[in-house]
């Protein structure tokens, strides 16, 4: 039994050796001329440069056994293999073929010496039935941002919306660098080989500063390289390099650092309390003992000089019992001293029982500690509402126009409600940027409501907001219309302060021109409410229209600091829930005749 399982063995031995496949060494010689060992070096154990036997063969899964450092590399139609000085003999390995032992003996090479390249060339045998190696394979790169620039092997790639890369290579080594604006950039290398590719993940690290700006003067404006970026306190990122840091503030000296940022950098940059520039005034006016408001604050009497005045734009109100109130815009000029003398008009008894007094068609009604509010007449009549010529790219809310007649005249206020007025008002403020004759903003509609169910009572009058029909009809000017597409002019620069010119905040109430009927910033400074809900238009005619019968979000109207010119158009229309309050949002009030 035993002589049986013998020959049974060696006959399989025999046939194993029939069929079995076998690679052939062509030729086996020193590569004198080629650098590649010293150029793409390997250290051995004693830190010399290794031997580098190139072996020549297209076939893919060969692998190599003795005494070789580190992994081989598979290059297109060849493998690296790295071996110490000294050695004399590689095994190759594949599974279709029988092991293959070299002998450097046998080609008259010997042992191989440091920093030297070799040339190992194998052979298939004929009809070999190794299917043919594409010669290379896909790489896969997954980069955070997704819009970094890809470069493999100093190639930059199309750039990939998803932030994902592949494509074929050939086998062997191949490099990366992964780039994008405000990251520190990152390389790295990667092996192509005949099996599957693990996604190779990359993602950057912002470079970017942090910077954090501090000023003790309330409300002020900060500029980077010359652009805004919004009050004081602040806290952004900025690229590495030269930046310009302004502080800034109306009737302020402004004050600058250069700051140089480093990668990563974080910085504090605290500016000095900002100076005041200031002037004076003169207020001559009879009746002696008329009181006089500097932007809705009570400051004194006339006659008087008021000194250290802030420069630029004032809103000056002259006011007495019995007599008109004077209403003057005024420039200070830093070190001068403006002027402004006249002599109030006088009143009938009825007016001053009646509880307000009138000059011409505005009307100013007290409220309490001083605060007043001025009103203008507006005379109605029919009128085209909407998107109609003189409205330059309108949205479609906008249309179609339509006729609408008011039938009850009615007062609107001659400025936004100011914040000296809310707060009198409610006891307090709720707005970003501060100041008495600055327009209250951070308002919600709801709060507008109570706002005013609080002024009706302490006034005993029945102020409310304006429909949207009788907001747009007195900002148009009205019966005295001249048709403009902004509230009293064309040219949107002359009657509001908007995103050209506000530098990012509102602005005193009346510092630029009124309209037709002499109502101010009906354009820009803060988006105004009106009571609609909003809906839709209709080509119909109406008669007192109110908005929709009920709805989710309620208009506001004119555009504010923060919108473009487009937005401050007469017909503009833009709509938000009741509860929404933004530092765009202000209102004005409207008082039935």
């Amino acid at each position: 039994m035993r002589k049986i399982f013998l020959s049974f063995f060696l006959l399989f031995a025999v046939i194993s050796t029939v069929f079995a496949q076998k690679l052939t060494v062509e030729s086996f010689k020193l590569a004198s001329n080629d650098l590649t060992a010293q150029s793409q070096p390997r250290k051995d154990l004693n830190n010399l440069n290794c031997a580098l036997v190139k072996v020549g063969i297209t076939l893919d899964g060969v692998k190599f056994d003795g005494s070789i450092m580190g992994e081989p590399i598979q290059k297109l139609g060849e493998y690296w293999v790295y071996m110490p000085k000294g050695v004399s003999m590689l095994q190759v390995l594949h599974k279709n073929y029988t092991p293959l032992m070299v002998n450097f003996y046998d080609y008259g090479v010997g042992k191989v010496e440091s920093g030297m390249t070799y040339i190992l060339t194998l052979s298939k045998p004929a009809g070999s039935t190794e299917p043919t190696d594409a010669g290379g394979n896909f790489y896969a790169l997954t980069v955070t941002p997704k819009n970094a620039v890809v470069t493999i092997d100093g190639n930059q790639q199309t750039v990939s919306t998803d932030g994902e890369y592949s494509a074929m290579l050939p086998y062997g080594s191949h490099t990366y660098k992964v780039e994008a604006g405000g990251y520190i950039s990152k390389s790295g290398s990667f092996t192509i080989s005949s099996s599957d590719m693990t996604p190779i993940n990359v993602s950057l690290v912002s470079a970017m500063a942090t910077v954090s700006v501090t000023c003790p003067t309330p409300a002020v404006s900060l500029y980077v390289d010359k652009k805004s970026v919004g009050m004081a306190p602040w806290k952004g990122s900025l690229k590495e390099g030269m930046h310009l840091i302004e502080a800034k503030k109306e009737g302020y000296r402004s004050q600058q650092r250069t700051i140089n940022l480093s990668q990563q950098q974080r910085l504090d940059v605290a500016f000095a309390e900002l100076a005041a520039i200031q002037g004076n005034l003169s207020v001559n006016y009879k009746p002696f003992g008329a009181d006089v408001y500097i932007d809705g604050k009570k400051v004194g009497q006339s006659p008087r000089v008021f000194n250290g005045i802030l420069v630029g734009n004032h809103k000056v109100e002259i006011k007495k019992d019995g007599y008109g109130t004077d209403s003057k815009t005024v420039s200070i000029l830093e070190g001068q001293t403006a002027s402004l003398s006249g002599v109030l008009a006088t009143h009938t008894s009825s007016s001053v029982a009646s509880g307000f007094s009138s000059s011409g068609n505005t009307i100013t009604i007290p409220v309490k500690n001083g605060i007043s509010i001025d009103m203008v007449r507006v005379e109605v009549e029919t009128f085209t509402m909407g998107a109609t010529a003189e409205m330059k790219d309108p949205y479609n809310d906008e249309k179609p126009t339509h006729r609408v007649t008011l039938t009850n005249d009615y007062y609107i206020g001659k400025y936004e409600v100011t914040q000296a007025l809310w707060q009198t008002v409610m006891g307090k403020n709720p707005s970003k940027f501060k100041g008495d004759n600055l327009p209250v903003e951070r308002v919600g509609w709801d709060d507008c409501q109570e706002f005013i169910s609080k002024l009706n009572d302490i006034t005993g009058k029945t102020f409310r907001l304006p429909t949207e029909a009788e907001w747009e009809y007195a900002a148009r000017g009205g019966n005295k219309s001249r048709g403009y597409q902004y509230s009293g002019s064309n040219n949107l620069l002359d009657v509001a302060w908007f995103r050209d010119n506000s530098g990012s905040k509102t602005h005193g109430v009346g510092t630029k021109q009124a309209n037709e009927l002499g109502i101010y910033d009906m354009s820009g400074n803060v988006w105004e409410w009106c009571q609609d809900w909003y809906g839709t238009y209709s080509s119909s005619s109406r008669v007192n229209p109110t908005g929709a019968n009920s709805g989710s979000d309620r208009v506001f109207r004119g555009g504010s600091w923060f919108n473009y010119a487009w937005s401050c158009r007469s017909s503009c229309r833009r709509r938000n829930a009741p509860y929404d309050d933004d530092s765009f949002l202000g209102l004005r009030l409207v008082l039935s005749e």
